[in-house]
């Protein structure tokens, strides 16, 4: 194995899930709107889901997030900036920490591989966690840079080219079975499912790890 290539967040850095959704709908409830919370979360996520697998119009992060706020404030007839609210709520994001071993088992793996970050994000928002938690790898690819986003092959394809390695030489890790093992598969990548949850499902396509510091027992 040549070179890894890792996910950013619930990877190598924490993540707290839902909670710019709520953000949002306590906005909403501010202004004595009842919203049904099961429903606007499943049209939350519906909407990212959506924008971010149409290849033919490519939208940044923070685009869709603008965007997403905007047609629910419009929907309920809330007179807020979506812009600014987005704002403030990725500045939030901007400081998610590391998880305790990240720093340790990239220093250990960048000795004998090429280590690089392969995310669906913006590139200010994996810039700032980076800086703000010292982590440094040889090169970070985002959705940005590449103007897609993972499962999508032209991802993977992409980084590829860019390093100037055959699929079979390259290890993928992460979080996501779709977008960290699953696809970097379709372009004949290994893959390595990071289960922090340790939750027992076998997937038997992927080695199951439970922590990055299993990784240096595997390499």
């Amino acid at each position: 194995m040549k070179a890894i290539i890792f996910d950013a967040f619930g990877t190598l850095f924490k993540v707290a899930g839902g909670g710019s959704a709520q953000t949002v709908m306590n906005h909403i409830a501010a202004c004595g709107v009842a919203v049904d919370e099961r429903a606007f979360r499943e049209e939350w996520m519906a909407f990212y889901k959506a924008h971010t697998s149409d290849g033919s119009k490519f939208m940044t992060e923070r685009d869709i997030f603008i965007t997403r706020i905007q047609m629910f404030y419009n929907r309920y007839g809330i007179s807020r900036s979506a812009e600014n609210d987005a704002d403030a709520l990725q500045k939030e994001a901007f400081k998610r920490e590391a998880y305790p071993e990240t720093k340790r088992v990239l220093h250990e793996l960048m000795k004998h591989h090429r280590v690089f970050i392969g995310s669906n994000t913006d590139n200010d928002a994996l810039g700032s966690v980076m800086r703000r938690n010292y982590i440094a790898v040889h090169k970070i690819y985002t959705s940005e840079d590449l103007k897609c986003y993972k499962p999508d092959p032209c991802f993977y394809r992409a980084i590829l080219n860019d390093i100037g390695l055959s699929p079979k030489d390259v290890l993928f890790v992460g979080d996501s079975l779709t977008d960290d093992v699953q696809g970097p598969r379709t372009v004949g990548m290994r893959s390595a499912w990071l289960d922090r949850t340790n939750s027992g499902e076998a997937y038997v396509q992927a080695d199951r790890i439970t922590s990055l510091t299993s990784l240096l027992e595997i390499l």
